[in-house]
């Protein structure tokens, strides 16, 4: 079973995500970032399940899509996963 780790970057992203639709409905906002943390709860089981970044084509780079996010996550090795960041799918990645 993989360990999975949410860096600070990422950490920060749930935040803002949180805080932008907090100011129109809190309840929506904090179903949404549960839902976020809950899609990345697979990677302990399954930690290869993303897809890999399309931009960047690197085995170890992948990403789970919810909704209109992206988030993305390095395999460190076969028993840890990094959560990088989580962004909204209509911006750029990079």
């Amino acid at each position: 079973m993989a360990v999975v780790r949410w860096t600070a970057q990422a950490r920060e992203d749930l935040r803002a995500i949180r805080a932008y639709f907090a100011r129109e409905s809190p309840r929506y906002a904090a179903v949404l970032e549960d839902a976020l943390i809950e899609v990345t709860q697979r990677l302990e089981v399954f930690p290869r399940t993303g897809r890999v970044v399309p931009e960047l084509g690197d085995e170890a780079m992948r990403e789970l899509l919810h909704r209109q996010y992206r988030i993305v996550y390095v395999l460190v090795d076969d028993e840890t996963v990094d959560v990088l960041t989580v962004f909204h799918s209509a911006r750029p990645f990079g």
